[in-house]
């Protein structure tokens, strides 16, 4: 009887452990959080994914995806960039039987490096991207400038230039 009360008590102090980790809305590389992770597809091409936790919405996990999108971008001297192939998803997950449902977004995208004046009529803005995506649920080809969307969305989620935790 004892064994049954200490492992049960384990393993509540793990479910309690998992939740409170979860409760952190976070731009941060990708662990048991979720967060952000890339991979080279090669010709300038990026996919970038970034996976919620449940105190992510939708809107957040797709700016997070945008950021790590525009820090790569950044990082390779691309005064513009395409964002292509997006696709974003809500996994559903239950926990506990006494516990609500965890609703889980994962954004993921294409990223193309361009620095083609030419995509001066078609850039948009980080949040006309969001709105197309979440709003009117299409996917398509957006050009913009990652200086740019990195500056409104690290001022959007108060992320200091050293910070990846995004503090509320």
């Amino acid at each position: 009887m004892k064994l049954y009360k200490i492992l049960n008590l384990g393993f509540i102090s793990y479910c309690s452990l998992l939740l409170a980790g979860c409760n952190t809305v976070s731009y941060q590389p990708d662990s048991l959080r979720g967060g952000y992770s890339d991979a080279v597809l090669g010709n300038g091409e990026y996919r970038v994914t970034y996976q919620g936790n449940g105190d992510i919405s939708s809107i957040q996990a797709l700016d997070f995806a945008l950021l790590r999108a525009s820090v790569i971008a950044m990082n390779n001297q691309s005064e513009f960039a395409i964002v292509s192939k997006m696709l974003l998803t809500i996994e559903t997950v239950k926990i506990d039987l006494n516990l609500p449902y965890i609703y889980k977004p994962t954004a993921r995208l294409t990223l193309s490096l361009k620095n083609d004046e030419d995509l001066t009529s078609a850039l948009v803005s980080c949040e006309l991207i969001g709105y197309y995506v979440t709003i009117k649920n299409q996917s398509r080809d957006f050009a913009f400038k990652p200086r740019e969307c990195i500056a409104r969305l690290k001022a959007k989620y108060q992320l200091a230039a050293s910070k990846n935790r995004v503090t509320h």
